[in-house]
């Protein structure tokens, strides 16, 4: 089994993650894609007015059901900051993969040199780093704070941040 380890905040997921994810599903032929919201991010601080983990898995849920052949998980979702080393290993003992990729943005790319444990990292699996996307999740905060950004997202996950009332979102 290839598996590819997808991370984030998705605050909120955009289109750019789920294009991301599906290229990666078929670039890397993957047979299980794990979508792994962040709970408590150690390399960033998430910024005010971050929806709960509640609203950020449900988020994520939404924007990944049309992914073939992936699940999203909450596992960093609880008791605080985890490491993506210690994800890593829990994946390795759960689904004893031939090989693990970790998924990850050219911002995160860019700074994973300073992650911890990033040598161990390297190691236990193979890092692939998207292209930059055009879309990012501060666009999407700063149109849905007043109350545009439909076209950053999947219709499921805007119809959920209105019904919320997520991001400061004003919809009449």
């Amino acid at each position: 089994m290839t598996l590819g380890l997808y991370g984030g905040s998705f605050n909120p997921p955009h289109i750019g993650h789920v294009e991301a994810a599906r290229s990666a599903i078929a670039a890397l032929a993957l047979d299980r894609l794990i979508w792994m919201p962040s709970g408590d991010p150690p390399h960033k601080e998430l910024p005010k007015g971050t929806p709960s983990v509640t609203h950020r898995l449900k988020m994520s849920e939404l924007a990944a059901a049309g992914l073939p052949n992936t699940i999203v998980s909450d596992y960093e979702l609880a008791g605080g900051a985890r490491y993506t080393v210690d994800t890593v290993r829990h994946l390795l003992g759960l689904y004893r993969p031939k090989k693990i990729y970790l998924l990850m943005g050219r911002d995160m790319g860019d700074m994973f040199d300073r992650w911890y444990k990033a040598d161990e990292l390297r190691a236990l699996c193979e890092v692939y780093v998207f292209p930059r996307t055009p879309e990012s999740s501060t666009d999407a905060r700063k149109l849905l704070a007043v109350g545009r950004g439909e076209d950053l997202l999947n219709p499921s996950v805007f119809a959920y941040i209105r019904k919320e009332g997520l991001y400061g979102a004003a919809y009449g």
